[in-house]
């Protein structure tokens, strides 16, 4: 039974389109206990993210499955046919089971090997079962993509290290502010860049962080999102003597933390400046407490990681290649399986047959006899099944099954077994 992958990422679809085509929650799960629901879709699965809306498919009749989705992301996001074909990359058995093993690994990611897209795929996965919309073709998809995803994580440098300048900027931090008992952090600028280092301060600090921004309003707004509090921007001066570490997401016609503004103290002070022109007068180093970081020794970093995240990019294709290969075998295996379960009950009726008749035959009714003559048929049976068998799923592996498999059911004359 063939898979197919019908979607859109962040390179195939503008943001204004993905978010028409994203689906989440009870609309996900009613979408899918409908899709499946449908005669033409035997087992259905949605990963869908910021970055990407995908689904996961198994059908006799593809066409008709196809079809029958069209229909429904055409009512979902409002679209036509020819600005759904724009968007739409489809993909096939393993085409589509290599994509799924690729996003799982974090080499589709907008951010190479980023962490999130794998609880995606098992968040994607749990949903399906709950639902009941995947059965066990799309279940054994899914458990080796997370697997391989896990692998790829743990065994190569695709995910380690961080490649964004604002999760840079908070593990130094956050091991800078490990050295304090007091773990006081503040945040100088709401805007985009603010938003993000404030967004890592959250996940990867427990510190007290203070929110400083010109406009109140907006600093309120973020600080509520990660629980910090909002001060305004002329607070700056008393708000240094209080921090363990500053960044300055934020730029102004001259600088806005300055060396007069820095006042003696015993424990050190590390100042970050994202700030392009710079937010950070340079002269507060001169401060022996203090420790200045820039973007240019911020961007280094980056880079730096990001070829060690690159350069893991040839192991982890390895990995996925095995997987996948893996995965094909035992699908192909799986599509034979009722011919050789046939062809093992019709042998066996018929060996019971031939047993039943002799036992009628004998001149004693010893039950010892009786039992060595059932064993001895039966590892007949087994003994004559078993080259057969491991030829066929052989075979099945290469994806060469379907004609021995047809062949089988016309020697052995399977029809009336194969139910």
């Amino acid at each position: 039974m063939p898979i197919l992958c019908i979607g859109l990422n962040h390179r195939s679809t503008p943001l204004a389109a993905r978010e028409a085509f994203a689906i989440e929650g009870v609309d996900a799960k009613n979408a899918l206990s409908f899709l499946v629901s449908r005669p033409e879709i035997d087992e259905i699965a949605v990963l869908s993210t910021c970055n990407r809306t995908e689904w996961y498919l198994t059908a006799q009749e593809e066409t008709e499955a196809v079809a029958r989705l069209r229909d429904f992301l055409r009512s979902h996001t409002g679209f036509p046919d020819g600005r759904l074909n724009g968007y739409l990359y489809d993909l096939r058995d393993q085409d589509a089971a290599t994509h799924l093993m690729r996003v799982a690994a974090g080499l589709d990611s907008m951010v190479l090997g980023e962490p999130q897209i794998l609880g995606q795929v098992r968040a994607a996965y749990e949903q399906g079962l709950e639902v009941h919309s995947i059965g066990p073709q799309l279940a054994e998809l899914f458990r080796d993509a997370i697997a391989l995803g896990k692998r790829a994580r743990t065994e190569t440098a695709i995910s380690r290290n961080a490649t964004s300048i604002g999760s840079v900027a908070m593990r130094w931090v956050a091991g800078h502010a490990a050295l304090s008992q007091s773990r006081r952090l503040v945040i100088v600028g709401a805007g985009e860049m603010g938003a993000l280092v404030a967004k890592h301060a959250a996940e990867v600090s427990d510190a007290d962080i203070r929110i400083l921004n010109r406009t109140i309003s907006r600093a309120e707004t973020l600080a509520e999102k990660i629980g910090a509090a909002a001060h305004p921007l002329d607070s700056l001066p008393e708000t240094l003597a209080w921090a363990d570490a500053v960044i300055v997401a934020a730029t102004a016609p001259g600088y806005l933390v300055t060396a007069d503004m820095l006042p003696a103290r015993a424990t050190p002070l590390l100042l970050v400046d994202l700030g392009v022109p710079r937010g950070v007068d340079p002269a507060v180093t001169d401060h022996p407490a203090v420790k200045l970081f820039v973007l240019d020794d911020i961007q280094q970093v980056v880079q730096h990681n990001l070829a060690q995240r690159q350069a893991a990019i040839p192991q982890v294709e390895t990995m996925i290649d095995q997987s996948v290969s893996d995965y094909m075998a035992w699908l192909n295996q799986r599509q034979v399986l009722p011919v050789l379960v046939g062809m093992r009950r019709r042998a066996n009726d018929l060996a019971q047959a031939e047993l039943d008749q002799a036992l009628r035959k004998l001149t004693t009714d010893d039950p010892a006899v009786a039992e060595q003559m059932s064993r001895m048929v039966h590892r007949l049976v087994n003994k004559l099944l078993h080259e057969p068998t491991l030829q066929l799923k052989a075979q099945a592996a290469q994806g060469n099954a379907e004609p021995y498999a047809q062949a089988l059911q016309k020697l052995f004359a399977l029809e009336d077994y194969l139910n």
